[in-house]
């Protein structure tokens, strides 16, 4: 995402820059569903003011020049539109690590310095700033500079390190919306590495030092050697003496425990299969309808205010009450735990969601009803705590119609014959059943196209591959289906490895998912999704495989030789001192295997308040997983509460896309 924010360096321009303030109000450029909105201002602007430049996705707000209002379909149509037949000293440009919109950004600083030539004017005058959010990689800054901008004395290159967002009380994300794209396709995963690192070096400096650190992958072994370079780094000096670390370790044994007690570091490749699988819970199935972004949706008020019979009446009103919003209105809902019926409501199975809303709505009119019953007289006292309470039942009752409007929605969509046939197919290819005659069907009946690539990344994760012949049928069919871009698709899926052919032998071996499911106990079909005893409620039987991974470690790997054999990359497990020290020496001193000491080894016993376990998701995180990690935080036999950190939250969908 790229966006351009009023100018926050107003008062400390660059060198070349004079210092001037605005004399008019800025107008706006807002994006809805990917259409570029340039809302302008009417007045005359000021020859001489400062603009702030930019583009934004999902309702970013951004400041920039014009007079007209108009649609754009991409990024360059907004910069292109922008008015530049006056002195602009500065222009500041925000823009997230995307190939897409940094070109953008440099098409427009060399469009613009092409016009100020032609109107005879000096280049020079007008100073650009592309400011990058968190930091500039490796290949953004490469093609700054095979785009021409970098070596230009007027453009300069700074970041802002805004990169830990919460969403949650639980959650934290980093926003980066093409992790997995850069790792698999674009090969700079050190640049994603450095920057998780990063952030677990910002998180450390407000919790102190995390005792524990385990990581699954290489993504996960690669940010724990970073972690370890950069506090050695960070100190300035190495530890060469055993005697100097022996007398570390005892006065560490002496401090009180730390608040957060141990990291688990995942790599998303460690389970591809989660993400293509469809939640059950209720903010899974929300945003596999609506689409989640950054703790927000996007509704139409007509879902969330349907319109009644009395809206129809032709008998005028001579009410001075202001007319209704006009249809098709799209409001900014947000989803969080200031929302406290949502934090009651999201975690739950789509069978149970519906009846709570119920219940909530039913307690909520039997407590009006108790203080507006006539014939119970009411003292002052209570009318007075009632009058307090009004604004607490009318937030409640806003809130609690509109998550029902929300969850009959979310039904309409759960009780079609496709979405149970789409769940059926899903639990087939986990039980690893070969389902190419559904896929082909698929195919024929144009399902949507990525709903599709998710049955079939889903087919050849769970089996291990798809049979050479197969293989080259369903591809021919998807590009004769759904058109030959697709084809491109395709082999980044290949490149990425969730969609391959499957090895040829001379006898068929259990995929590697089929020994995890066995080993792990991946399916519950017996659980209970009223009153779930297990986190597999949270897809009808399934348990994610990160969760049994998060509990694994938390209970020892002792016995778990064979599934770890199974994962991709080793399980690192280090402890860090007081004084720093390199992975290498790290390594030697952490036992790798059966002996592995469980992470609830740290955890003491506390009734008021449980340690913090960090489980890192380098990748992103499905909210199916959340919903699963949730559910072992409220557990009374859990050693942890679990707080979510992750790289971006995502499902099926928004994963294939980014690496369309």
């Amino acid at each position: 995402m790229m966006s351009f924010c009023p100018n926050t360096w107003a008062s400390s321009p660059p060198a070349c820059c004079c210092s001037r303030k605005h004399k008019t109000a800025p107008p706006q450029i807002r994006n809805r569903n990917t259409h570029w909105e340039l809302a302008q201002d009417s007045s005359t602007p000021n020859p001489q003011s400062k603009h702030t430049l930019g583009v934004g996705t999902s309702g970013t707000e951004v400041s920039l020049a014009s007079s007209s209002s108009a649609f754009f379909t991409s990024a360059e149509d907004a910069l292109d539109d922008v008015d530049c037949s006056y002195n602009t000293p500065l222009v500041t440009c925000f823009v997230k690590n995307d190939t897409e919109e940094v070109r953008a950004v440099c098409g427009y600083i060399k469009r613009l310095c092409r016009k100020l030539r032609l109107a005879g004017r000096e280049v020079a005058q007008t100073h650009f700033r592309i400011v990058f959010v968190p930091h500039i990689t490796t290949l953004s800054e490469k093609f700054l500079m095979e785009e021409g901008v970098l070596p230009l004395e007027n453009v300069s290159v700074t970041s802002v390190p805004l990169d830990m967002i919460p969403l949650d009380e639980d959650v934290i994300s980093l926003e980066m919306d093409s992790t997995l794209r850069d790792v698999e396709l674009n090969g700079v995963s050190m640049d994603v590495v450095t920057t998780v690192a990063r952030s677990i070096m910002k998180l450390q400096d407000v919790s102190k030092v995390i005792p524990r650190l385990q990581g699954l992958g290489e993504l996960g072994e690669a940010v724990i050697a970073k972690v370890l370079g950069m506090r050695l780094e960070e100190f300035g000096y190495e530890v060469e003496e055993d005697e100097e670390r022996d007398d570390v370790e005892g006065a560490l044994e002496k401090k009180d425990k730390e608040e957060i007690e141990g990291m688990l570091i995942l790599d998303r490749r460690v389970d591809l299969v989660s993400p293509m699988l469809t939640p059950l819970t209720y903010e899974g199935l929300l945003d596999e309808v609506l689409g989640i972004d950054c703790g927000f949706i996007q509704v139409d008020t007509n879902i969330i205010d349907p319109p009644s019979s009395h809206d129809h009446d032709d008998t005028p009103s001579t009410s001075s009450e202001p007319p209704p919003p006009p249809e098709n209105v799209v409001l900014y809902l947000p989803l969080n735990d200031i929302d406290t019926l949502y934090s009651e409501v999201r975690d739950q199975h789509v069978e149970t969601f519906g009846s709570f809303l119920q219940g909530q709505a039913k307690a909520l009119k039997e407590s009006h009803s108790a203080f507006t019953n006539k014939e119970k007289k009411k003292d002052l006292n209570e009318i007075h705590k009632f009058v307090k309470q009004i604004p607490i039942f009318t937030q409640n009752l806003r809130s609690l119609t509109t998550h029902i409007h929300l969850a009959e929605l979310v039904k309409q969509t759960t009780e079609e014959s496709s979405f149970r046939q789409r769940w059926q197919t899903e639990r087939s290819m986990l039980e690893s059943e070969q389902c190419y005659d559904m896929l082909e069907d698929s195919i024929a009946c144009q399902e949507p196209p990525y709903q599709l690539l998710r049955l079939l990344c889903l087919q050849s994760l769970t089996s291990g591959g798809i049979k050479s012949a197969k293989f080259d049928s369903l591809r021919r069919e998807v590009v004769q289906t759904y058109g030959y871009e697709y084809l491109f698709v395709l082999n980044n899926l290949e490149k990425a490895k969730l969609f391959r052919r499957k090895d040829t032998s001379w006898m068929d071996t259990a995929s590697t998912f089929t020994n995890l499911r066995k080993q792990l106990a991946l399916i519950n079909a017996e659980v209970n999704t009223a009153d779930p005893d297990d986190v597999s409620y949270v897809s009808s039987g399934y348990a994610p495989l990160t969760a049994r991974l998060v509990q694994t470690a938390t209970q020892g790997w002792t016995g778990k030789d064979e599934a770890l054999r199974e994962l991709p990359g080793r399980l690192i497990d280090v402890t860090q001192r007081e004084i720093p020290e390199d992975f290498a020496t790290s390594l030697k001193r952490s036992v790798i295997g059966p002996g592995l000491a469980p992470l609830s080894a740290l955890a003491t016993i506390n009734d008021k308040k449980k340690p913090v376990l960090v489980v890192y998701f380098v990748g992103g995180v499905t909210l199916m997983e959340i919903a699963a990690l949730r559910f072992l935080s409220k557990r009374p036999t859990f050693p942890f509460s679990i707080v979510c950190i992750t790289t971006n939250i995502i499902n099926g969908g928004t994963l294939l896309k980014s690496l369309s």
